[in-house]
Protein backbone atom coordinates (compact mmCIF):
# COMPACT_ATOMS: atom_id res chain seq x y z
CA UNK A 1 0.00 0.00 0.00
CA UNK A 2 1.30 3.52 -0.77
CA UNK A 3 2.83 5.40 2.13
CA UNK A 4 1.07 8.30 3.79
CA UNK A 5 3.55 10.66 2.13
CA UNK A 6 2.83 9.19 -1.31
CA UNK A 7 -0.92 9.47 -0.73
CA UNK A 8 -0.59 13.08 0.36
CA UNK A 9 1.47 13.83 -2.74
CA UNK A 10 -1.38 12.50 -4.89
CA UNK A 11 -3.93 14.51 -2.95
CA UNK A 12 -1.93 17.72 -3.37
CA UNK A 13 -1.57 17.05 -7.09
CA UNK A 14 -5.35 16.64 -7.34
CA UNK A 15 -5.87 19.90 -5.51
CA UNK A 16 -3.45 21.58 -7.90
CA UNK A 17 -5.61 20.46 -10.83
CA UNK A 18 -8.72 21.71 -9.05
CA UNK A 19 -7.07 25.07 -8.32
CA UNK A 20 -6.15 25.61 -11.97
CA UNK A 21 -9.64 24.61 -13.07
CA UNK A 22 -11.29 27.06 -10.67
CA UNK A 23 -8.91 29.78 -11.80
CA UNK A 24 -9.90 29.27 -15.44
CA UNK A 25 -13.60 29.04 -14.65
CA UNK A 26 -13.41 32.25 -12.64
CA UNK A 27 -11.57 34.05 -15.44
CA UNK A 28 -14.12 32.90 -18.01
CA UNK A 29 -17.00 33.97 -15.79
CA UNK A 30 -15.45 37.41 -15.37
CA UNK A 31 -15.44 37.81 -19.16
CA UNK A 32 -19.19 37.18 -19.50
CA UNK A 33 -21.93 39.77 -19.77
CA UNK A 34 -24.41 38.71 -17.12
CA UNK A 35 -26.85 41.25 -18.48
CA UNK A 36 -27.41 38.95 -21.45
CA UNK A 37 -28.56 35.78 -19.71
CA UNK A 38 -29.28 33.77 -22.85
CA UNK A 39 -25.89 34.43 -24.42
CA UNK A 40 -24.11 33.73 -21.14
CA UNK A 41 -25.97 30.42 -20.81
CA UNK A 42 -24.99 29.39 -24.34
CA UNK A 43 -21.36 30.27 -23.65
CA UNK A 44 -21.35 28.15 -20.50
CA UNK A 45 -22.91 25.20 -22.33
CA UNK A 46 -19.95 25.19 -24.71
CA UNK A 47 -17.22 26.03 -22.23
CA UNK A 48 -17.97 23.81 -19.22
CA UNK A 49 -17.72 20.44 -21.06
CA UNK A 50 -14.40 21.55 -22.58
CA UNK A 51 -13.12 22.61 -19.15
CA UNK A 52 -14.05 19.25 -17.63
CA UNK A 53 -12.41 17.38 -20.51
CA UNK A 54 -9.20 19.44 -20.38
CA UNK A 55 -8.65 19.15 -16.65
CA UNK A 56 -9.99 15.61 -16.55
CA UNK A 57 -7.18 14.65 -18.89
CA UNK A 58 -4.70 16.45 -16.64
CA UNK A 59 -6.02 14.63 -13.57
CA UNK A 60 -5.76 11.29 -15.40
CA UNK A 61 -2.15 11.93 -16.43
CA UNK A 62 -1.19 12.88 -12.87
CA UNK A 63 -2.90 9.77 -11.47
CA UNK A 64 -1.39 7.36 -14.01
CA UNK A 65 2.13 8.70 -13.49
CA UNK A 66 1.67 8.50 -9.72
CA UNK A 67 0.38 4.92 -9.90
CA UNK A 68 3.31 3.74 -12.01
CA UNK A 69 5.85 5.53 -9.82
CA UNK A 70 4.45 4.17 -6.54
CA UNK A 71 4.14 0.66 -7.98
CA UNK A 72 7.83 0.74 -8.88
CA UNK A 73 8.80 2.19 -5.49
CA UNK A 74 6.87 -0.56 -3.70
CA UNK A 75 8.74 -3.17 -5.74
CA UNK A 76 5.60 -4.82 -7.10
CA UNK A 77 6.59 -7.65 -9.47
CA UNK A 78 5.47 -7.92 -13.08
CA UNK A 79 5.11 -5.34 -15.82
CA UNK A 80 2.07 -3.09 -15.74
CA UNK A 81 1.19 0.43 -16.81
CA UNK A 82 -1.73 2.41 -15.40
CA UNK A 83 -4.62 3.11 -17.78
CA UNK A 84 -5.67 6.76 -18.12
CA UNK A 85 -9.45 7.07 -17.97
CA UNK A 86 -11.87 9.84 -18.97
CA UNK A 87 -14.22 11.40 -16.45
CA UNK A 88 -17.35 9.27 -15.93
CA UNK A 89 -19.17 12.59 -15.61
CA UNK A 90 -18.14 14.01 -18.99
CA UNK A 91 -21.62 13.57 -20.46
CA UNK A 92 -23.14 15.22 -17.40
CA UNK A 93 -21.13 18.43 -17.81
CA UNK A 94 -23.45 20.14 -20.30
CA UNK A 95 -26.72 19.24 -18.51
CA UNK A 96 -25.20 20.41 -15.25
CA UNK A 97 -24.18 23.70 -16.86
CA UNK A 98 -27.69 24.13 -18.22
CA UNK A 99 -29.20 23.48 -14.81
CA UNK A 100 -26.83 25.94 -13.12
CA UNK A 101 -27.49 28.55 -15.82
CA UNK A 102 -31.08 28.77 -14.67
CA UNK A 103 -29.87 31.19 -12.00
CA UNK A 104 -28.82 33.63 -14.74
CA UNK A 105 -32.49 34.42 -15.28
CA UNK A 106 -33.07 35.29 -11.62
CA UNK A 107 -32.04 38.09 -9.30
CA UNK A 108 -29.06 35.96 -8.18
CA UNK A 109 -27.07 35.18 -11.33
CA UNK A 110 -23.87 34.49 -9.37
CA UNK A 111 -25.56 31.38 -7.99
CA UNK A 112 -24.78 29.80 -11.36
CA UNK A 113 -21.06 30.16 -10.76
CA UNK A 114 -21.26 28.74 -7.25
CA UNK A 115 -23.10 25.66 -8.57
CA UNK A 116 -20.51 25.15 -11.30
CA UNK A 117 -17.59 25.56 -8.90
CA UNK A 118 -18.97 22.66 -6.89
CA UNK A 119 -19.62 20.39 -9.86
CA UNK A 120 -16.78 20.87 -12.32
CA UNK A 121 -14.01 20.12 -9.84
CA UNK A 122 -15.70 16.85 -8.93
CA UNK A 123 -16.21 15.97 -12.59
CA UNK A 124 -12.61 16.63 -13.61
CA UNK A 125 -10.99 14.92 -10.62
CA UNK A 126 -13.19 11.89 -11.24
CA UNK A 127 -10.97 11.12 -14.25
CA UNK A 128 -7.96 10.80 -11.96
CA UNK A 129 -9.84 8.71 -9.42
CA UNK A 130 -11.18 6.46 -12.21
CA UNK A 131 -7.64 6.06 -13.49
CA UNK A 132 -6.59 4.71 -10.08
CA UNK A 133 -9.63 2.47 -9.52
CA UNK A 134 -9.60 1.04 -13.06
CA UNK A 135 -5.86 0.44 -13.01
CA UNK A 136 -6.21 -1.28 -9.64
CA UNK A 137 -8.79 -3.67 -11.07
CA UNK A 138 -6.60 -4.41 -14.13
CA UNK A 139 -3.30 -4.77 -12.30
CA UNK A 140 -2.70 -8.53 -11.81
CA UNK A 141 -0.90 -7.87 -8.51
CA UNK A 142 -3.48 -5.52 -7.04
CA UNK A 143 -6.12 -6.65 -4.56
CA UNK A 144 -8.26 -3.58 -5.26
CA UNK A 145 -8.29 0.05 -4.14
CA UNK A 146 -8.81 1.97 -0.94
CA UNK A 147 -10.38 5.31 -0.17
CA UNK A 148 -8.05 7.62 1.75
CA UNK A 149 -9.83 10.33 3.72
CA UNK A 150 -7.95 13.43 4.77
CA UNK A 151 -7.94 14.57 8.38
CA UNK A 152 -11.25 16.21 9.16
CA UNK A 153 -13.09 14.43 6.36
CA UNK A 154 -16.90 14.37 6.44
CA UNK A 155 -18.98 11.47 7.81
CA UNK A 156 -20.05 10.47 4.30
CA UNK A 157 -16.44 10.02 3.18
CA UNK A 158 -15.44 8.25 6.40
CA UNK A 159 -18.26 5.75 5.93
CA UNK A 160 -17.18 4.99 2.38
CA UNK A 161 -13.58 4.50 3.52
CA UNK A 162 -14.86 1.29 5.06
CA UNK A 163 -12.43 1.35 8.03
CA UNK A 164 -9.47 0.77 5.76
CA UNK A 165 -11.13 -1.97 3.73
CA UNK A 166 -10.42 -2.56 0.04
CA UNK A 167 -12.90 -2.27 -2.81
CA UNK A 168 -12.31 -5.48 -4.74
CA UNK A 169 -15.26 -5.55 -7.13
CA UNK A 170 -14.34 -4.20 -10.57
CA UNK A 171 -17.71 -2.41 -10.76
CA UNK A 172 -17.16 -0.43 -7.55
CA UNK A 173 -17.38 3.34 -8.04
CA UNK A 174 -15.59 6.15 -6.22
CA UNK A 175 -18.37 8.26 -4.75
CA UNK A 176 -17.58 11.94 -4.17
CA UNK A 177 -19.36 15.14 -3.25
CA UNK A 178 -18.72 18.52 -4.80
CA UNK A 179 -15.62 19.51 -2.83
CA UNK A 180 -14.36 16.06 -1.90
CA UNK A 181 -10.66 15.86 -0.97
CA UNK A 182 -10.45 12.06 -0.75
CA UNK A 183 -8.05 10.01 -2.85
CA UNK A 184 -8.25 6.53 -4.35
CA UNK A 185 -5.09 4.48 -3.85
CA UNK A 186 -4.22 0.92 -4.95
CA UNK A 187 -3.67 -1.94 -2.54
CA UNK A 188 -1.23 -4.74 -3.27
CA UNK A 189 -1.97 -6.56 -0.01
CA UNK A 190 -3.56 -9.90 -0.87
CA UNK A 191 -4.75 -10.23 2.73
CA UNK A 192 -6.38 -6.79 2.97
CA UNK A 193 -9.97 -6.97 4.26
CA UNK A 194 -12.74 -6.14 1.81
CA UNK A 195 -15.28 -3.40 2.54
CA UNK A 196 -18.64 -4.80 3.52
CA UNK A 197 -21.63 -5.02 1.19
CA UNK A 198 -23.37 -1.98 2.70
CA UNK A 199 -20.38 0.20 1.80
CA UNK A 200 -20.60 -0.92 -1.82
CA UNK A 201 -24.28 -0.05 -1.89
CA UNK A 202 -23.72 3.37 -0.32
CA UNK A 203 -21.07 4.10 -2.93
CA UNK A 204 -23.38 3.13 -5.79
CA UNK A 205 -26.19 5.34 -4.52
CA UNK A 206 -24.00 8.44 -4.37
CA UNK A 207 -21.72 8.22 -7.38
CA UNK A 208 -23.50 7.79 -10.70
CA UNK A 209 -23.83 10.75 -13.09
CA UNK A 210 -27.58 10.13 -13.29
CA UNK A 211 -27.92 10.41 -9.53
CA UNK A 212 -25.72 13.49 -9.54
CA UNK A 213 -27.95 15.27 -12.04
CA UNK A 214 -31.14 14.21 -10.35
CA UNK A 215 -30.05 15.52 -6.94
CA UNK A 216 -28.18 18.66 -7.98
CA UNK A 217 -30.87 20.90 -6.52
CA UNK A 218 -29.47 24.38 -6.13
CA UNK A 219 -26.36 23.57 -4.12
CA UNK A 220 -25.85 27.27 -3.49
CA UNK A 221 -28.72 27.40 -1.02
CA UNK A 222 -26.87 25.97 1.97
CA UNK A 223 -24.29 27.79 4.01
CA UNK A 224 -22.24 24.59 4.20
CA UNK A 225 -21.86 24.50 0.41
CA UNK A 226 -20.97 28.19 0.28
CA UNK A 227 -18.28 27.66 2.89
CA UNK A 228 -16.93 24.64 1.02
CA UNK A 229 -16.74 26.64 -2.20
CA UNK A 230 -15.04 29.48 -0.35
CA UNK A 231 -12.43 27.10 1.10
CA UNK A 232 -11.62 25.73 -2.36
CA UNK A 233 -11.30 29.19 -3.85
CA UNK A 234 -9.08 30.35 -0.99
CA UNK A 235 -6.83 27.32 -1.56
CA UNK A 236 -6.73 28.20 -5.24
CA UNK A 237 -5.92 31.84 -4.52
CA UNK A 238 -3.03 30.83 -2.28
CA UNK A 239 -1.30 29.46 -5.38
CA UNK A 240 -2.87 31.23 -8.35
CA UNK A 241 -4.51 34.43 -7.13
CA UNK A 242 -6.12 36.75 -9.67
CA UNK A 243 -8.21 39.88 -9.24
CA UNK A 244 -11.28 37.92 -10.30
CA UNK A 245 -10.64 35.17 -7.76
CA UNK A 246 -10.17 37.70 -4.97
CA UNK A 247 -13.43 39.45 -5.91
CA UNK A 248 -15.24 36.10 -5.94
CA UNK A 249 -13.90 35.23 -2.48
CA UNK A 250 -15.13 38.54 -1.08
CA UNK A 251 -18.56 37.98 -2.67
CA UNK A 252 -18.85 34.52 -1.08
CA UNK A 253 -17.85 35.93 2.29
CA UNK A 254 -20.61 38.54 2.00
CA UNK A 255 -23.16 35.87 1.10
CA UNK A 256 -22.19 33.73 4.09
CA UNK A 257 -22.25 36.70 6.47
CA UNK A 258 -25.72 37.62 5.27
CA UNK A 259 -27.19 34.22 6.17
Amino acid sequence: MPSRADTERLRLAQEGVRALLLRDLDAFWSSLNLGDAARTRDALLKYVPLLVKQYGESAAVVAADWYDEVRATEGIPGRFRASMMPSPYQDAAEPTARRAAGALFTARPDDALTSLESAVGKYALAAGRSTITTSSSRDPQSSGWQREVRSGGCDFCKKLAGRGGVYKEATAHFAAHGHCHCAAVPSWDANAPEVDASTYKASERKTTPTHDLATNTDVTRTTEQLRSTLASLEASAAKFETAGTRARIEELRRQIAAR
